[in-house]
């Protein structure tokens, strides 16, 4: 009897350890998506895994079927079929899970707002431990959706406004603390990114939970209706306002609207914003496949699997794939300046560098400098640091001159590159300029280490019979295949 057991035990045990292995194989077969790095970049799963999901993405959000009025529609009636299929699906693919959401004034049961306050706090408390005994081992989980927006029907009877003004808000997240212990738990709203006054607000909410020690992070829904026309200023503003919390932001919900070069135009110049803040670690899209979207015109694949440009754009800028005109890179190389002067420097100049709208190449602005112009002179934009150009062939941008000052025979202008150890130079060969001129440069980076790059920019040199102050621009900087 004790040998069969000590066989049994053996058994149970090699089982236990192929199981290990099964699973930790899955975990390190599971990139997937476009993006590289520590920040995810996902999207929703309705009732069915689109076949080319992980083509794409690397973290899953359930679209309805986590929402309490999808599971318990009918009271004590719980269908967790469409939620088990996203959640095995990201397990499987070893791809972070959002459980979205607990609790929320929208698209909760029907049947909740007829009961007694103990009857809703009874079945709201239910509905948690439910949700944590069996998606446990998710992520992340969004605990309150909307405070600001859409306050459910039975906030009353989990605490109401209470001391603090949002006694409910915290009441929830103190039973999600213990329903889904290895979590990490999230607020969540939308209208944040487009108005410094709600991220106030928003941020008095979270400071409430902080000081508890109940919330991990910071949801920002980032939907079209927020997205499409929001100043770069005013997004920049914002993410700095729920950074200085010290906590994670969370885009949970992005989608942008427009026709195929409007919606391109908005990602060039919104994504990076949220993508490159320090504070953001990861962006969830609100659906990608055309007539399986929310709202119209947000997709980016066509119902035949085509991708519209700004998709084709996203797996550029991510670093996934040849390059486009006008395209970035993961590397950092593409630059357009409409948010600022990404990184760039500048040497031998009056002023500068600067992010300007007197002129641009593409979108509304370009990376400016003043300087005064002699025989010879020699002066810099550039980006240093390490870079990566590895998979390109060459690096291209554009360049202009204002119309003041004296050009003489032209202003020299030059692409260029330091790469290697011993900061090796290669160059695209010189152009000239005259007032108000502008050109295209390129590089060639055969023979460039391209996976060792230090700096790169742009030269300009004054001409023999030159003099005067002008401005000199430089705008789309982009690697190209």
């Amino acid at each position: 009897m004790l040998k069969s057991k000590s066989k049994l035990a053996v058994w149970l045990t090699t089982v236990a350890i192929m199981a290990s292995l099964f699973s930790s194989a899955l975990v390190k077969d599971a990139h997937a998506g476009i993006a590289n790095g520590s920040k995810f970049l996902g999207n929703i799963i309705a009732n069915n895994v689109p076949s080319n999901f992980a083509t794409y993405w690397d973290q899953v959000t359930p679209e309805n079927s986590t929402k309490w009025g999808a599971v318990e529609s009918t009271r004590n009636s719980m269908n967790w079929s469409a939620a088990d299929t996203a959640y095995n699906y990201a397990k499987s693919r070893g791809m972070p899970f959002k459980f979205h959401t607990l609790v929320w004034g929208s698209q909760e049961p029907s049947w909740i707002s007829g009961l007694s306050a103990s009857e809703q706090k009874a079945e709201v408390t239910q509905w948690i431990q439910a949700a944590g005994q069996r998606y446990g081992n998710s992520e992340f989980v969004d605990v309150v959706n909307e405070p600001l927006h859409a306050k459910p029907s039975y906030r009353n009877a989990i605490g109401g406004d209470g001391a603090t003004g949002w006694d409910w808000v915290i009441w929830s997240f103190q039973q999600a603390r213990q329903a889904f212990p290895n979590s990490k738990l999230l607020i969540n709203d939308y209208g944040i990114i487009s108005d410094p006054n709600a991220a106030a607000q928003y941020v008095q909410i979270i400071n409430l939970l902080k000081a508890r020690g109940l919330v991990d992070g910071i949801g920002i829904q980032c939907h079209y209706f927020n997205m499409d026309n929001v100043s770069i200023s005013t997004m920049n503003s914002v993410l700095n306002t729920l950074a200085a919390t010290g906590l994670p932001i969370y885009v949970s919900e992005l989608d942008i609207t427009g026709d195929d070069n409007t919606q391109l135009q908005r990602y060039q110049q919104k994504f990076p914003v949220l993508w490159e803040h320090p504070s953001v670690k990861g962006i969830t899209l609100w659906g990608y496949i055309q007539g399986q979207t929310w709202a119209s015109n947000t997709h980016l694949v066509t119902s035949s699997g085509a991708e519209r440009p700004a998709m084709q754009w996203l797996k550029q800028y991510l670093g996934g794939g040849g390059g486009q005109p006008g395209t970035g890179t993961g590397s950092g190389a593409y630059a357009n300046f409409e948010s600022g002067t990404d990184g760039w420097s500048a040497s031998n100049v009056v002023s500068g560098p600067s992010s300007s709208a007197d002129w641009s190449s593409k979108d509304t602005r370009s990376l400016k400098s003043t300087i005064n112009m002699s025989s010879g002179s020699g002066h810099y934009m550039f980006k240093s640091g390490n870079a990566d150009f590895t998979g390109y062939n060459q690096l291209r941008a554009t360049v202009k001159g204002a119309n003041s000052g004296n050009y003489g025979s032209g202003l020299g202008v030059k692409l260029y590159v330091k790469y290697g150890n011993n900061y090796a130079w290669a160059d695209s060969g010189w152009k000239t300029i005259s007032a108000g001129g502008q050109t295209d440069l390129t590089l060639n980076l055969s023979g460039v280490d391209k996976a060792n790059i230090k700096e790169y920019g742009v030269q300009f040199i004054g001409a023999s019979n030159a003099s005067g102050q002008t401005s000199v621009y430089v705008d789309n900087v982009y690697l190209w295949n």
